[in-house]
């Protein structure tokens, strides 16, 4: 599945789980009118507040895929340079102090943790 393609399949759920979201406040907004204007506050409120959790969670996913696709992208550079050390400097070994490796490793690095960090975010909600 393309990074596109699964873009499109988070946000078709998220616009499902919105959709159906909608429709039971609305089913249940008219099953508690009867029970007063306050009770109606209180579900609007706590709709509301879910709504906009599976917004979160659903920006949360979406950059945690951006950032693992710009991972892949990283680990396909550092193999090529690997490759032109090797085949085209003729290289014996590599070293992850030389610049370019380091320099790709540090940025890895730097996206790691921020998975880490959005992954943390999604479990805490």
């Amino acid at each position: 599945m393309t990074f596109g393609e699964r873009m499109k399949e988070i946000l078709e759920q998220g616009a499902a789980i919105s959709k159906d979201l909608a429709s039971k406040a609305g089913e249940k907004a008219q099953d508690w009118s009867e029970k007063g204007y306050q009770a109606s506050r209180e579900f609007i409120n706590k709709a509301g507040a879910k709504a906009q959790d599976l917004g979160e969670r659903g920006v949360l996913m979406l950059e945690i895929r951006q950032l693992e696709g710009r991972a892949q992208k990283l680990i396909s550079r550092l193999g090529s340079e690997a490759y032109s050390m090797f085949a085209e400097k003729s290289a014996s070994q590599i070293s992850a102090d030389e610049p370019a490796i380091s320099a790709i490793l540090a940025e890895l690095a730097g996206i790691r943790e921020s998975v880490e960090k959005r992954e943390a975010d999604l479990k805490g909600r």
